[in-house]
């Protein structure tokens, strides 16, 4: 991510997304009732001599601006883009109509402005730790067993999962030769992915799994790419190469000592410690966002992990609630965390209302 102007005289800023994960953290922060302007496209009726060609509408590219109505990130292999929907209020008055919808789709490299009533000093750290993330290296990672292969790439945030297959090896083949030619074409399918999947993003590749695969496939890498400087590091032992696995390798200790700034990382830690308090009964816990808004005043919230979803409100609060929520509890020096509702922690977090908090000290509450 890139902010390219921050003008909080005019409440603007100006950001363009280099990543699927820039545009998940727009989607984020871009609430109803905010204003954005981006070049778009809208089809337009023609009218006089021009519409007896046959086709009577053309698609123009033009800078429109909408007032947020509703938004959806669609992440996809083939596609990503951020679709937001709202009225216009700005736009070339020859080709469109003020307060009437239109939809802006916003892609990997296009520049967006976002307007808000007010940028919270919370929202803008949202943006400005994406900006910084997105110069951390991201971290390949390969769960691969003698049956299957499962890749992905991680980076600050999340963990994208990029490639699922079967190895085709035959365990009850007789010939040794036929299985090791089935092998040998099993690594040179997962090289070819590397290749066009994670080297553009990584040098930096976790390989785990059951056995001695994971050497042997290391060992394949690096003999297949001898100049790409791979830095390929060993992880635990995995129960298979799917996506089960994958996550396991995610809770590696080998996954710690490369990422262990990552906030994904950082979500999966405190998850453990509020379980952990859990069990225990301390008490210095809380969850629920009733629970958390009460206490939220008297500064005992050291850790708020929330669901995205929230952000955009809930039946309980509307999003200009949560945000002064969110804005007690930084300035009152509490670390906020945002996890994403499609995230492996999103489901744990859904156990407690999709809203967890870690306290400084044990409080009562009273319902």
């Amino acid at each position: 991510m890139r902010i390219i102007k921050s003008d909080l005289r005019t409440n603007q800023v100006i950001i363009r997304a280099e990543s699927p994960t820039d545009l998940y953290i727009l989607s984020t922060i871009i609430v109803n009732g905010d204003k954005v302007i981006a070049k778009t496209s809208r089809r337009i009726r023609r009218t006089g001599s021009e519409s007896r060609s046959g086709d009577e509408s053309q698609r123009i590219t033009m800078i429109i601006g909408i007032e947020v109505e509703g938004q959806n990130f669609q992440e996809s292999v083939a596609s990503n883009r951020l679709r937001i929907k709202g009225t216009i209020f700005k736009g070339p008055e020859q080709h469109v109509s003020i307060g009437s919808y239109h939809t802006i789709n916003v892609g990997l490299s296009d520049t967006i402005s976002v307007f808000k009533a007010e940028w919270s000093r919370y929202y803008l750290k949202i943006l400005e730790d994406a900006e910084n993330a997105s110069k951390k290296p991201k971290i390949g990672l390969l769960a691969v067993d003698n049956n299957e292969v499962c890749i992905g790439i991680l980076d600050n945030y999340q963990l994208n999962v990029l490639f699922q297959e079967k190895s085709g090896v035959s365990r009850k083949h007789s010939k040794a030769k036929v299985r090791k030619e089935q092998s040998s074409s099993f690594f040179e399918t997962i090289t070819q992915v590397i290749q066009r999947s994670i080297l553009p993003e990584t040098k930096n590749i976790l390989i785990g799994g059951p056995g001695f695969v994971k050497e042997r496939l290391a060992d394949h890498l690096r003999n297949s790419m001898p100049k790409e400087n791979l830095n390929i590091v060993i992880g635990s032992s995995l129960s298979g190469g799917n996506r089960i696995g994958l996550f396991e390798l995610m809770k590696s200790e080998a996954l710690d000592k490369l990422a262990k700034d990552f906030q994904i990382l950082e979500e999966r830690r405190d998850i453990d410690e509020f379980l952990g308090r859990i069990s225990k009964g301390t008490g210095d816990v809380a969850y629920g966002y009733t629970h958390i808004n009460q206490i939220a005043e008297t500064g005992v919230i050291e850790t708020i992990l929330m669901m995205d979803s929230y952000l955009h409100g809930t039946n309980q609060a509307s999003a200009t609630d949560i945000q002064k929520l969110l804005t007690m509890i930084e300035q009152m020096k509490g670390k906020i965390v945002i996890i994403s509702s499609q995230s492996e922690a999103a489901s744990q977090l859904k156990t407690f209302g999709g809203i967890i908090a870690l306290l400084r000290y044990a409080l009562r509450w009273e319902s």
